[in-house]
């Protein structure tokens, strides 16, 4: 079997000290231009691939990036990843990824490894399920850390997330535009800031069209299927029944759409169905859904270029920072004038309740 070349063969190739190959590797000065040739003309001949601990040693680095996720099959987190991946090859790292786990939330200790034996230099944390505190003590000790989508936006720490107020604004404004009067919205829990920027959304475009939140009835679930169904059945069987429903993520409003058909309504004639995120899903459902998309490959993207540049920053000048990304309404078949206007000749006066 043919022996892995070593540095000492790289050396010996071309001519020079191990020590003139490490520092030829690690770009590092004082090597003349002709010993930097030769080594790495050695290096390509041996077909020699350096130590990635070793350079680690040299460099005080190991070019790796935490990457810490719920799971890996979230509708929305593998975008997320492949993000990471392109931009972190792009810069010349690799990335660990460990998952938390949809049970207990994380405590500290749990992912102490992960920072406290160099193993990566910095973190993104993509888990509701690790705490704020955990990402608050990192940057308090000056470890690059990045927050995605955090159960609550704390400052002096950097952030990657998205316009939700603004999205779900847009897509308010877009139903009452089809004429809609009386609408649901199904949250995803008075707590979470996500959920709390895309409720503030939704009462910022009935404002601007003209409505109330008197207009509407509000409900909460909890960002699955099954609490988008329970809340569904609610809503649907007020009276009057709403034309449309704006629930606050993709999956929650799939139950929405499985409420619907089990009612034996017709969509969108007799009910419009709004989600937000634009995962996978909504162009695997019937009919296809309409809704609010975040970029999550570019805020994966940007995650590792915000990390990236803390990392390489002088501890001192290290600054947090924080970026929102535009989202963008996508319009599909779930959405629709409502059946006839009839409906809206009986709503209720502008702040009426129902």
């Amino acid at each position: 079997m043919t022996q892995r070349p070593t540095m000492a063969n790289v050396a010996r190739l071309a001519g020079v000290s191990k020590m003139t190959v490490s520092r030829v590797i690690n770009q590092q000065p004082s090597v003349s231009e002709t010993a930097r040739v030769q080594v790495l003309n050695a290096i390509e001949a041996l077909a020699y691939v350096p130590s990635q601990r070793g350079r680690s040693l040299a460099v005080g680095r190991s070019n790796l990036l935490g990457l810490l996720v719920l799971n890996i099959v979230s509708e929305w987190v593998w975008p997320l990843i492949l993000g990471v991946g392109q931009a972190a090859e792009k810069l010349g790292y690799q990335i660990l990824l460990r998952t938390t786990g949809p049970g207990e939330v994380a405590s500290f200790d749990t992912h102490r490894p992960l920072f406290g034996s160099d193993w990566v230099d910095g973190l993104i944390i993509v888990s509701w399920r690790v705490p704020v505190t955990f990402a608050r003590e990192l940057a308090q000790r000056n470890f690059p850390v990045v927050l995605i989508d955090a159960y609550v936006r704390p400052e002096h720490v950097n952030w990657v997330s998205t316009e939700d107020r603004s999205g779900a604004r847009a897509a308010t404004i877009y139903l009452a535009g089809l004429g809609h009067r009386r609408m649901g919205f199904i949250g995803g829990g008075e707590q979470p800031y996500l959920a709390q920027q895309r409720l503030a959304g939704f009462l910022d475009g009935l404002a601007a069209s003209g409505l109330t939140q008197s207009d509407a009835i509000i409900v909460q679930g909890d960002f699955s299927r099954e609490s988008g169904y329970q809340q569904a059945q609610a809503l649907l069987r007020q009276e009057p029944r709403p034309t449309a429903i704006f629930a606050a993520n993709d999956l929650m409003a799939v139950g929405v759409l499985d409420a619907a058909h089990e009612l034996g309504l017709s969509l969108p004639g007799d009910l419009s169905v709004m989600g937000f995120d634009n995962t996978i899903i909504t162009t695997h459902v019937n009919p296809t859904l309409t809704t609010v998309a975040r970029p999550y490959q570019n805020m994966g993207i940007t995650a590792v270029q915000l990390l990236v540049e803390t990392i390489t920053a002088a501890p001192e000048e290290r600054q947090a920072k924080q970026s929102d990304l535009p989202t963008e309404l996508i319009v599909r078949q779930s959405t629709a004038p409502p059946r006839s206007t009839e409906d809206n000749n009986n709503a209720p006066e502008k702040g009426g309740a129902f």
